[in-house]
Order: C-alpha cells, then sequence, then structure tokens
C-alpha cells in the first residue's frame, strides 16, 4: 500500500520536472535563502496533493477497511454501531419473466411506515438484479455459495439465504414487505441495553403450556421477518454455513437440480426459515451462556432478555396480533410492540410442490 502511494508520489513529482528543467532561471531569486524558499513551498505542495490523493480520491475507496473489519472501540453502543439502513426484499416468483417484471405498488403498502418513522435511514429494496449484485460484490470467494444461489429458484429459500447474506456483511435492519413499523428503530433498544447489543431479535411463537403451533419449532421459534444487526457477526456466518449444508445434504441423492427443487412448507422453515434460524440462534446463545439447555430456558419472557451480545424481544415486540404465544390481540397495540407482521407470505404460493 505504500509502495503504492510511493509510486504515484513520485510520477506526481516528475511531472514538475519540465517546469525546472525550462524554467529554472525564470524566476529572479535575490538569494540562496529565497531559492530555497520557494523550492520547499513547491514540495510541500506536491506532499499535500499526494495525501490527498491517497485519503480522498480514488485510493481511498480501495484500502477502506469494510464495515465488519473495522476495530469496534469500547465506547461504541448500538447507535454507532447499527449502519443506518432498512433492507426488504422482493424476488419475482419463479414462473416470471425477471427482465420485465414489475412488482405491484400494493405489495409495498406498509413500506411507507418504515419511510415514516425513520427518515434518516436509508431505505433498499432488493430485487433479483440486486441480490445478484450484492451476492457477488461480497462472496466471490464462495464459489459453492454463488452457485447455489444462482441456480435456486425457490424464491421462499432464496429470500431466506439473502437476508443473511446482507446482514452478515452490510448489517441494518431487514424486515419482510408485509411488516408494519410501529416504532422508530432507534427507540428499539433500552437504553441499559446499548453498550452491549450487536444482534436484535424477536420471539415468534412461545409453546409456554400449550401444544405446537402448525409447522413451527416444537418449544419456541424466533422470527426472522424482522432482525436488526450490526455487520460481521458470527451468527450470521454460521447460519450462511448451515443453509448451504442443509441445501447440499437435502439434494443428495435427488435426481434434480436447485433451479427444479420442489419443496414443501416445512423444509423451507427447517432448511433456511425460522425454524433453521431459531437453531443457529440459540447454538450462538449457548456459547455466550453454557447452562441454556433448551429453548425452554427461554419461554414466558416478559422483558427483553440480553444473551450475550443478542437481545431477544418477547413475543409482542416483533410478533403482537398472533392467536397463541400470548400475544396481544385484542385490537390494541401495546407499549413493547415495534413491529407488526400481516403473514401475507407470497412464497407459499409461488414455490410449493
Amino acid at each position: 500500500m505504500f509502495k503504492d502511494r510511493l509510486e504515484r508520489f513520485f510520477v506526481l513529482s516528475m511531472s514538475f520536472v519540465p517546469f525546472f528543467k525550462n524554467s529554472w532561471r525564470l524566476p529572479n531569486f535575490k538569494s540562496r535563502m529565497l531559492k530555497t524558499g520557494f523550492i520547499t513551498v513547491v514540495w510541500l505542495l506536491l506532499v499535500v496533493a499526494f495525501l490527498d490523493y491517497s485519503f480522498n480520491g480514488h485510493i481511498g475507496r480501495s484500502i477502506e477497511p469494510s464495515a465488519e473489519e473495522k476495530e469496534i472501540q469500547p465506547d461504541q453502543d448500538w447507535h454507532s454501531l447499527l449502519p443506518q439502513k432498512m433492507w426488504q426484499i422482493y424476488l419475482a416468483p419463479p414462473t416470471a419473466n425477471k427482465t420485465s417484471f414489475q412488482i405491484d405498488p400494493q405489495n409495498l403498502v406498509d413500506t411507507g411506515s418504515w419511510l415514516a418513522h425513520n427518515p434518516e435511514y436509508e431505505y433498499v429494496l432488493v430485487g433479483d438484479k440486486g441480490a445478484e449484485s450484492l451476492v457477488r460484490q461480497h462472496f466471490m470467494g464462495n464459489p459453492t455459495l454463488l452457485r447455489i444461489f444462482r441456480e435456486l429458484q425457490n424464491t421462499g429459500m432464496k429470500s431466506d439465504l439473502l437476508r443473511y447474506l446482507i446482514l452478515s456483511k452490510q448489517g441494518g435492519v431487514y424486515s419482510d414487505i408485509d411488516t408494519v413499523n410501529l416504532k422508530p428503530i432507534d427507540q428499539w433498544v433500552p437504553e441499559g441495553y446499548q453498550k452491549n447489543v450487536r444482534v436484535v431479535i424477536g420471539v415468534e411463537f412461545d409453546r409456554l403450556d400449550g401444544g405446537n403451533w402448525g409447522e413451527v419449532h416444537p418449544d419456541l421459534q424466533f422470527c426472522q421477518w424482522t432482525i436488526a444487526a450490526t455487520p460481521g457477526h458470527p451468527l450470521f456466518s454460521y447460519m450462511i454455513d448451515w443453509v448451504i449444508s442443509a441445501l447440499e445434504i437435502f439434494m443428495e441423492g435427488r435426481q434434480t437440480t436447485f433451479s427444479e427443487l420442489k419443496v414443501k412448507s416445512a423444509e423451507v422453515m427447517k432448511m433456511t426459515g425460522p425454524a433453521a434460524w431459531t437453531d443457529a440462534v440459540f447454538r450462538q446463545l449457548q456459547q455466550y451462556e453454557p447452562d441454556l439447555t433448551s429453548l425452554r430456558n427461554l419461554s414466558g419472557l416478559v422483558q427483553p432478555r440480553l444473551i450475550g451480545d443478542i437481545l431477544i424481544f418477547p413475543i409482542d415486540g416483533f410478533g403482537m396480533g398472533q392467536p397463541h404465544s400470548n400475544s396481544t390481540r385484542d385490537g390494541s397495540i401495546p407499549e413493547e410492540a415495534l413491529v407488526q407482521h400481516k403473514f401475507r407470505g407470497s412464497w407459499r404460493h409461488n414455490d410449493m410442490s
């Protein structure tokens, strides 16, 4: 890096040689001191130009560390570490013509809540082209991932994987397009937790003393329709590896390709969706707190709980309005509610066998 800058400095300085060669005698210096001063000023200008070019010009972009490589300072908190970026995903159905496909504006009717509550945040809606560009940009060194992502046509699974990839490298807040933002993002994390939080998640299902619910995890499940994270958290690296491994194992022995893959809803949940996400999160939580032996240890939360650097919100945080888990469903919006999920789930109609 220093060698490159030195070479550029040399080239820049040599550009002044003609001036000295052809015009050295033009200034009428009356003393050696004035001549020395003149030379000093020219070289100082060259040094300033060199530094400006190095740190503010094209080189600056190439040597700037990625977000996940930047060292976290002791005095940094959640607000300074969380990128002010909101992500949503809308991928074309497998049968659609991706070159001419357009999103129905009605599918984005809830996006306004995110924009209204978070005017300082950048909003990014990722489509098929944007998804391919992001994955190539950040994961060129992982040919297996690139191949699977390119060939995978199931929009539910592809959207699941994409959100983990985005949060791993870029960070910020991901939320499905059928969610409503009820409270500004900057107000999500209570003050007492802000020094330590790096990932924010919420409970989707809590069995409590009842029975299981549909296709969800038997005891407790974390939602992945809304996740907030600082970039570079190991949870996402593990989750990405999990998804790749699960898909490869699932495909072994099947006479089909990823592009022709047909799966059931429960299989999506377990390989890429919230059941798989729950297992990955719980593994990370156990690394922070080995005394956790079961998801039942987290059942019945009524206040946010911080384990390591992962903050878990109770059911009403991201999951109000559901007919289970003691979720508030009387038509009111509880004070602790941050996001409401509307469960439109268009991927279920596009991809299921």
